[in-house]
This record gives C-alpha cells, sequence and structure tokens, in this order.
C-alpha cells in the first residue's frame, strides 16, 4: 500500500478542501487505525490520546505500547491536533472542525464545524477547562472562554492573512503564535490582541515550544529560531539539516525533542543540539510526546516507541 507522506497531508491541509458530503460521517473503527497517519499526540491524564486521517482518534492506557481506536467519533475528516486539559480533550482539523471529550477521549462531540469556509483547523492551547484558542489557515483564530460551548470567531490580524501553525504559552503569561513567511505573533494581553514578529527567516514555522528562559520556534528546512527575550529578538539555531522539522515534546524545562521528515530527531538542550543517528525507518514524524524516559512519535506509519538519551 502506498503511504501518504507527513509533507504531503500538511499541503492538503492547507490548500485543499476536503469532501463536504462524509465530512460529518461518524470515524470508521479500521483494524489498522494505529498502523495509518497519525498527526498528533497527547497525554490525558495516565493515559494517551492521538489523532489523524479519517477521524481516527486512539488511545492507550499502558504509555502508548498499544492502541485502542475510539468508536463514534463524530467525524471522518483529518484531525491535525489534539490538546488536554485535565480530563477534557479537544481535537480539530479539516472543514474546519472542533471535536470535544469531557471524559478522558472516551466519547466525543462536535463543537465547531464550518466546511464550507474550506479553513483547516491545525493547532490549539487550552489553558484552563474553559479558555482556549484555536489556530489555522488564513490568521484563523476561534477563542472561548466555557470550554467551548460558545466560540470567538476571528482573525489574528486584519491585514496578514498567513496560515498559523501552532500556539503556546510561556512561563510569564505571553501566548505564542508560528506562522508562515517569516511571522510569528505574539499576546501579551491574554490574546485579546496579537502583534506580529518578522523573524530572521521567511519561511515557515510548524511549531512553538516554551522552555524555562527562551521561546523556540522551527519549521522548515531544519530551521530553528530561539529567543530569550520575549520575542524582542531571535537567534539561529544551526542544525546542518535540510528536513523539515513539524513537532516537538519538552523534556524538561530546558530541553525538548523535535521530530520531523525523513526520521529527524534532535534533542534541544539549553542552547546545545543533539541530533539522533541511527535505529530510523526513514518516516516523516509528524509529533511527538514524551513520558519520563521514553517516547512516543507518531507520524505517517503511525507510532513508534523510543528511549530517550540525552
Amino acid at each position: 500500500m502506498k503511504r501518504i507522506s507527513i509533507r504531503f497531508t500538511i499541503s492538503v491541509l492547507l490548500f485543499c478542501a476536503a469532501n463536504h458530503v462524509w465530512a460529518q460521517q461518524p470515524a470508521e473503527v479500521m483494524p489498522l487505525a494505529d498502523k495509518s497517519l497519525i498527526l498528533s499526540i497527547a497525554k490525558v491524564g495516565t493515559s494517551m490520546i492521538m489523532v489523524g486521517e479519517r477521524g481516527h482518534v486512539l488511545k492507550s492506557k499502558d504509555e502508548g505500547k498499544t492502541w485502542q481506536q475510539i468508536e463514534n467519533v463524530p467525524v471522518n475528516i483529518t484531525l491535525a491536533k489534539v490538546v488536554s486539559f485535565n480530563n477534557h480533550v479537544w481535537a480539530v482539523g479539516h472543514d474546519t472542525t472542533i471535536i470535544h471529550s469531557k471524559d478522558g477521549g472516551e466519547t466525543w462531540e462536535l463543537q465547531f464545524y464550518d466546511a464550507d469556509r474550506e479553513v483547516p483547523l491545525l493547532s490549539a492551547y487550552f489553558e484552563s477547562e474553559n479558555k482556549g484558542f484555536v489556530i489555522g489557515a488564513y490568521g484563523t483564530i476561534l477563542t472561548t472562554e466555557d470550554g467551548g460551548a460558545n466560540w470567538d470567531d476571528g482573525l489574528v490580524h486584519e491585514e496578514l492573512d498567513y496560515h498559523l501553525n501552532d500556539i503556546t504559552k510561556d512561563n510569564d503569561g505571553n501566548y505564542y503564535i508560528a506562522a508562515e513567511a517569516g511571522y510569528a505573533f505574539k499576546s501579551v494581553d491574554g490574546g485579546l490582541s496579537w502583534q506580529e514578529i518578522e523573524l530572521p527567516y521567511l519561511g515557515s514555522m510548524f511549531g512553538v515550544v516554551s522552555l524555562e528562559n527562551e521561546i523556540l520556534l522551527y519549521g522548515l528546512r531544519g530551521n530553528i529560531q530561539v529567543s530569550s527575550d520575549q520575542g524582542e529578538t531571535w537567534d539561529e539555531v544551526y542544525t546542518d539539516i535540510e528536513n523539515n522539522l513539524f513537532g516537538s515534546s519538552k523534556i524538561d524545562g530546558n530541553s525538548v525533542l523535535i521530530v520531523g521528515a525523513n526520521g529527524t530527531r534532535i534533542i534541544y538542550d539549553d542552547g546545545e543540539l543533539n541530533i539522533m543517528e541511527g535505529e530510523d525507518t526513514g518516516d516523516d514524524y509528524a509529533d511527538v510526546l514524551v513520558n519520563g524516559s521514553h517516547a512516543v512519535l507518531v507520524g505517517e506509519t503511525g507510532f513508534t516507541n523510543m528511549t530517550i538519551q540525552k
């Protein structure tokens, strides 16, 4: 069977309309769902949830060793990101879709859906069970103060309609968004307003992570940018690779595991890089979840378990 690459899927997420006829059909339970395209993974209590193509939502109760597909997920479109706060879980994706679980991913409801807009949602961040942000293509940002019962639908910038790829919050309460075309965005007022940041690198950034004293962006062609002054200035971290970087998970306050195309795995630790080699399948990794000395990597052929050695 021909594999669908992460790079192809991201292109579809950003530039192609989904099939509206089937968008709100429930996801089909499939025997090889854990080996299909998976785009995001998150910790939910003592369990893990991962999501991907065809509305697949899978849950592991044994730290990522085995996975069971959840039944009755209300959509069968590609889900690009899953996030959680306590026992509440949200997944977002194609057709401007948001689904929600209040029981740790066991059951799901459709919270937001607008296929006619042809706007994929790409990432989300919740700071509580009530307040959260969902972002996506063409500058789209949705905000909720009641756990997703209602959404304020807007744009991060009136003129810069770039795709918004990832969002996080730092230790000082500031929000950061990784975008395309050399832009990022920052909010110092809880998301009420956003200011653009022009980065030294003019390409797309697919992820953003907040460390103890730094904000780190990563994206196209192995580019990593880091700021130690709350986004006022940025420095390039030279990686000597050209593979796109798609996902990350913090190891501790100062270090993060970053994954990407062609089996790329990089540990950034307080300014130093460890580009990991060996035991590669060559698969594209879309995301990763670190759990102690263990990590679960997800991508075009499902999931892979790995031991972390800093």
